[in-house]
């Protein structure tokens, strides 16, 4: 649950820095993952974005995907945000593949949310 609040906080940390509303956000998401726009889809997903955006239940593969959608966005650009993905050239064990993995996410989780922080005490 720990990683569900680090999520939501990295994607409010985003919104902030673009200067967009979670309604901007809503319809960014949705344009991305639908081929079509509907005003009232479009009304209707802003407001479970929001509860997702609060829910402790909200699932963790549903939240990094919206992070993907924020930081490949042009806008995103301005911010300099970098999104970090290894990709297994099959030289190591899985094991250790694994285990590396597991690190990996673990550093990324603290230094969003030490960023995150940061952030939020310069912004206060």
């Amino acid at each position: 649950m720990e990683e569900i609040a680090v999520l939501q906080r990295e994607i409010k940390f985003l919104i902030a820095k673009l200067g967009w509303s979670q309604n901007r956000l809503a319809r960014e998401l949705y344009t991305a993952l639908n081929n079509w726009d509907d005003e009232d889809e479009i009304q209707s997903f802003q407001e479970r974005l929001k509860k997702e955006l609060q829910r402790k239940t909200t699932k963790t593969e549903k939240l990094k995907k919206y992070i993907l959608i924020i930081i490949r966005h042009p806008e995103a650009q301005k911010i300099d945000v970098i999104a970090n993905q290894y990709v297994g050239a099959g030289y190591i064990s899985h094991s250790l593949e694994d285990g590396m993995a597991k690190i990996s996410e673990s550093l990324d989780r603290s230094l969003a949310s030490e960023t995150f922080n940061k952030a939020w005490k310069t912004d206060a």
